[in-house]
């Protein structure tokens, strides 16, 4: 359905709601804690939406992202794992580094950043239970929250103990095995003790299916409980103690591969030719006679006779239609079993021996319907899924305990928050998104997260013109991660070649293949199935553990000075200081038959070091060729010791890729620990007008910094310290810091039926955290880095109308302007040059005697920043008799509206604009309560969220060795006939040989990128029912 035809069925649903009209209600006075004190939310000077708890009920809001949908200046997105959420606030988003938002739950902030993916959802169970309002608080808020509210915060307000006695017990059943049950009890146990229970148990099989196993994904399993003792001993004194408990399984994501829509090449700036390091055959290279060769076949004739017809490197065809499988001589690049196409020409095995083109995704990604879920089993990792199920997702099981005591000083109170939490958090899915016979990535990880804050405050509460308030926090979270992840793929090319070129023209006078001479086969490409194999692998792989350690200390202070009855000056102002110390591998390892830095889980079973079917050759002049099968599997016959009553005892499995001399990749773990630490201060200085007493405007400037860190991500595919220095500073990345302006009002309106606020803000970003991708040591991974330049403008509005007795309508909007302003760094990512576009080549970087390309982003929106963002809901109420008594009768729509935005930074391809809409409608009466909802209503299948990440499955690894030979002629007088012709090596360089003679080895491994898409979800109907007793 399109966007606009969207939009009027959901006006027309709107008016048949507000149909009836009557006399006007009031806007209810909401107080907030956003600023530590209780405040009427008309006198915040700070941007400010508040979820009360009537409507946290109402509309069924359960988690994190029915939250995000409430404010549209937020947006709710998922990263690659089950655990890897994101919420992006004003346009600025978190990418894979620390979240920028912070996650406050009665003033203590949980917000955790994951080793291994990113989101901020370690700590925080997913399902809300006792909360009594949220407050969404937008702009830097380090000095009131702390390290993480970089760009805002959301806060949630738990519910006290009440003063009489008080149960209530609700069922919430939908389609798609949707059911959540909640418990909650309530009561006072004496004059100054009360206590408050909460229970909680939910199931959803998930609305997708995954196409390899037929199983669902998506849904999940869990429960939670809380338990709450408010004491207060004293007039003065109250404590509150909590302590949470939840253990939630959710399966693996409903997240679909989304296939290529075109092919971008990348700029000739980065070729070989031109003084860069991409294999460009356009230039008359060796990558030309590669290509030439591997696009060849036997029946071509420059080879035939050279291999028998049964060869083993021969793809396979049927015989006829429905036949037996027999050689075919007709294919190009003697393909093991003709399965994989080279998406690049159309054909099996084209024939590519260069990166200069890349499959990628431009425009819009396609709505959900058109794409599935085609997820690759657990097939190493040890479990009851092993082997024939579905990835398990995620796993979150622990505890929290959080103590909240203040004292009334008479000129002011005293707090004393202390908060521990102990988590075990598990991930496994699969990062490809697809199954492929040829290679499968397995994540892999688990661990504890231990975190423990105290934080100490003293706030004055005279009635003089001067309030102030001073704090200290100190925040030690340790994280560890144990990971045995594997990225096995078991595919590549091979190729051996004599070049003979004319020395003057340059011309190819004729190519052989020189495999079988060095017994390597002949030259194309080679796969096997890597399924028999993966058990084995991961008996080979050893655990790594990586390990971060936190630890943050600030101070800060809050003064307020009242100028006169009506202007009050804010200055707010932290002190912190932070070290993170991780200890991590430096993974040293064999990929493709060479030493890299490669990370603990990449392995190359064969493919480009060796074929992955036979090797051979002939062992003289005419003789017949020989094969030597390739056999890749564990080896049980190395002797680790000897017992005396059995005899030898033998490694229980080697893992190998056998060749004839069983040289093999093999991995060994070298922990080190760096460092990183700074201390920064954040001021804030906020001045507030009111204009009357129902009209309010403030102005302020605020700066927020996010320290540096590692780039942890990246480890698994090149390491963690990638070439080996003892320095990690390929995946350090730098603090970024931002400046923000804002002008905003508050308004009361038409006899208080009117509430609008509003805001507008400017952001000014220096070394922006954003995600790039990097070479290192042969290997491609994903790191953060720092963009020098971004700026983001915007407006915000928000309001609440209570039109009559019966209707009321809310709702926002947000516009955005979002530009990186100095976006350049280095790249030798050819995949991520295809998607740039662009490259300025510098010869010697940094002195360093490389060649790289500097490409520019200048000009980009930022990732996941929509233009134009709206929330709108009508709501009629009224009273209604039920037999003998009264009730109340509701119902609701809510409505959404998102404009397009692109994915990441490179601005290719971007989730389409969409509208959504929510409808629901209940009774109350007496102690019951019944609400029938429908979520997305109009059933729209627009993708909502989406991202990228590397595509090893479906990129070429290749190694080749080129001889060249250059051919010269003798001519009987100049410009004459040739009269005799002599060879000689290329030792000028011109055709790679350099001033060496023998062969020139060219690895060329082309890495794609890969899109994926978060499946929308359908339609679904379903009932609510609650008593209260």
């Amino acid at each position: 359905m399109k966007p606009i035809n969207r939009l009027v069925v959901g006006i027309s649903l709107a008016i048949l709601v507000v149909a009836p009209i009557s006399m006007a209600q009031v806007i209810e006075e909401i107080t907030v804690t956003a600023r530590k004190k209780s405040e009427n939310l008309q006198d915040v000077p700070i941007s400010v939406n508040i979820i009360t708890s009537k409507m946290l009920d109402r509309r069924g809001i359960k988690d994190l992202r029915d939250v995000v949908k409430m404010d549209a200046s937020l947006i709710f997105d998922k990263g690659f794992a089950p655990d890897d959420i994101r919420v992006v606030v004003r346009g600025i988003d978190n990418g894979r580094g620390r979240p920028v938002v912070a996650t406050i739950i009665d003033g203590v902030d949980i917000s955790s950043e994951a080793l291994a993916t990113a989101g901020a959802s370690q700590l925080i169970s997913p399902r809300l239970i006792d909360i009594e309002r949220i407050e969404i608080v937008k702009g830097p808020q380090i000095a009131l929250y702390g390290r993480t509210a970089f760009a805002g915060a959301i806060q949630y307000v738990t519910k006290g103990a009440s003063e009489e006695p008080e149960i209530t017990a609700s069922l919430d059943v939908a389609q798609d095995g949707f059911y959540e049950a909640r418990f909650s009890a309530s009561a006072p146990v004496s004059d100054t003790l009360g206590i408050r229970f909460n229970a909680l148990i939910w199931d959803f099989d998930g609305f997708h299916t995954n196409q390899t196993t037929g199983n669902k994904v998506g849904g999940g399993d869990g429960r939670s409980a809380s338990i709450l003792f408010d004491w207060d001993p004293t007039e003065k004194l109250s404590v509150r103690t909590r302590i949470d408990t939840v253990k939630d399984a959710y399966a693996s994501p409903a997240q679909a591969f989304v296939p290529y829509n075109v092919i971008r090449p990348v700029p000739a700036a980065a070729s070989w030719c031109n003084g860069g390091w991409v294999h460009d055959a356009s230039c008359n290279g060796y990558a030309q006679a590669l290509e030439a060769v591997m696009a060849s076949k036997p029946s071509d004739g420059y080879a035939a006779g050279l291999y028998p017809y049964a060869s083993p490197w021969y793809p396979l065809k049927p015989a006829y239609p429905g036949g037996p499988m027999i050689p075919d001589a007709d294919k190009v690049g003697y393909g093991s079993n003709g399965s994989q196409i080279d998406q690049e020409t159309g054909t099996i095995y084209g024939g590519r021996f260069d990166d200069m083109e890349h499959w990628a995704i431009v425009g819009a990604i396609p709505d959900g319907d058109t794409l599935f879920v085609t997820q690759d089993i657990n097939v190493a990792h040890p479990g009851p899924n092993k082997g024939w199920s579905d990835m398990f997702g995620s796993k979150k099981e622990g505890e929290r305990l959080q103590i909240n005591l203040e004292y009334d000083l008479g000129v002011g109170t005293f707090s004393s928050i202390t908060h521990v939490a102990d988590m075990w958090v598990a991930q496994q899915y699969d990062i490809d998104k697809r199954s492929l016979t040829w290679f499968n990535q397995e994540w892999d990880v688990n661990g504890p997260v231990k975190l423990f804050s105290q934080e100490f405050r003293l706030q004055t509460e005279s009635d003089g013109p001067f309030n102030m308030a001073v704090g200290a926090l100190y925040w030690h979270e340790k994280k560890t991660q144990t990971s045995t992840g594997m990225s096995v793929r078991g595919f590549g090319e091979r190729c051996f070649v004599d070049v003979l070129r004319n020395a003057v023209t340059g011309d190819i006078i004729s190519l052989t293949d020189l495999g079988p001479n060095y017994w390597q086969g002949p030259c194309g490409h080679s796969d096997i199935n890597i399924v028999d194999f993966q058990h084995d692998t991961y008996l080979a792989r050893p655990p790594d553990d990586m390990i971060r350690d936190t630890v943050s200390t600030s101070l800060y202070s809050l003064i307020d000075y009242d100028f006169n009855d009506r202007l009050t000056m804010t200055f707010e102002l932290r002190w912190v200081d932070e070290k993170e110390d991780l200890t991590a591998n430096q993974s040293q390892g064999l990929a493709d038959g060479g030493a890299t830095n490669s990370g603990s889980s990449s392995v190359s079973l064969c493919g480009s070091h060796i074929r992955c079917d036979a090797t051979g050759g002939a062992p003289g002049p005419g003789a017949p060729l020989l094969y030597l099968p390739v056999v890749v599997g564990c080896d049980t016959q190395t002797v680790v010791g000897f017992d005396p009553a059995t005899g030898p005892i033998y490694d229980k499995c080697s893992w190998w890729a056998a060749t004839p001399t069983r040289f093999a990749p093999t991995t060994r773990q070298e922990p080190i620990t760096f460092t990183v630490a700074d201390n920064y201060v954040t001021p804030k200085l906020v001045l507030r007008y009111a204009v009357t007493d129902d009209v309010m405007i403030y102005g302020s400037y605020a700066e927020a910094k996010k320290p540096g860190g590692f780039s942890t991500l990246g480890t698994g595919a090149f390491g963690f310290d990638p070439n080996g220095d003892g320095n990690p500073d390929e995946v350090i990345y730098k603090p970024e810091a931002m400046k923000v302006w804002e002008i905003g009002f508050k308004t009361m309106l038409k006899g208080s039926r009117l509430r609008l606020n509003g805001a507008v803000f400017f952001e000014d970003y220096t070394d922006k955290q954003t995600q790039v991708q990097k070479v290192f040591g042969g290997q491609l991974g994903s790191v953060t880095e720092n963009a020098d330049g971004g700026e983001a403008m915007g407006l915000e509005l928000d309001f609440a109308y209570a039109a009559t007795d019966q209707i009321s309508i809310s709702g926002g909007y947000t516009y955005l302007d979002t530009e990186y302003t100095d976006f350049t760094l280095p790249s030798r990512s050819a995949g991520e040059l295809a998607r740039v576009g662009n490259c300025t080549r510098v010869d010697d970087y940094l002195g360093s005697g490389d060649s790289t390309c500097l490409a520019t982003r200048n000009g980009n929106q930022f990732e996941r920043a929509p233009k134009h963002a709206a929330t709108l809901n009508v709501m009629y109420e009224d009273e209604i008799q039920l037999g003998d008594k009264n009730g109340t009768f509701f119902v609701e729509l809510n409505s959404r509206f998102q404009d397009k935005r692109f994915i990441d930074n490179s601005n290719d391809a971007y989730v389409k604009d969409y509208w959504r809409f929510d409808l629901r409608t209940g009774i109350s009466s007496g102690p019951w309560d019944a609400i029938l909802y429908v979520q997305n209503l109009l059933d729209d299948d627009t993708v909502l969220s989406a991202g990228t990440g590397p595509d090893i499955g479906n990129s070429g690894f290749r190694f080749g060795m080129v001889f060249t030979s250059l051919q010269h002629e003798v001519l009987a007088y100049p410009g004459g006939p040739v009269v005799a012709t002599y060879v000689t090596p290329d030792i000028t360089g011109q055709y790679g040989n350099g001033s060496n003679p023998g062969p020139k080895v060219v690895p060329a491994p082309m890495i794609r990128n890969m899109w994926y898409a978060n499946l929308p979800d359908p339609r679904q109907i379903g009932m609510r029912v609650s008593y209260s007793f």
